[in-house]
């Protein structure tokens, strides 16, 4: 019997999407070559989605989200020059759309 693996994105609510169709823009990795163009296989940035749903239920400020997700980036992702300061334009973007979004 053949069984499928389940996904990250197959337990996500639409506001986890949301923060994935935002890190799939963001593509800070730059693995998307056209953001135009969605391949079916879109999901390269969805173990991040927990970060920054994590940070937003808790109340984080974009400032110490921005710390968070920078952290995480380094660590996960080995982007050893990874900046808080660097991040923050995205994170205040994702903010905003979350607050925004019920």
């Amino acid at each position: 019997m053949y069984s499928q693996a389940m996904s990250l994105r197959d337990r996500f609510d639409d506001r986890s999407m949301l923060l994935a169709d935002m890190l799939f823009e963001y593509d800070f990795l730059g693995v998307y070559e056209d953001p135009a163009i969605r391949p079916d296989d879109d999901e390269e940035y969805d173990d991040l989605v927990s970060t920054l749903r994590d940070g937003l239920d808790a109340g984080l400020s974009a400032a110490e989200l921005s710390e968070v997700f920078a952290s995480v980036l380094r660590s996960h992702y080995g982007l050893e020059s990874a900046s808080a300061a660097e991040e923050l334009s995205f994170i205040e973007r994702v903010h905003v759309r979350w607050h925004e979004t019920p």
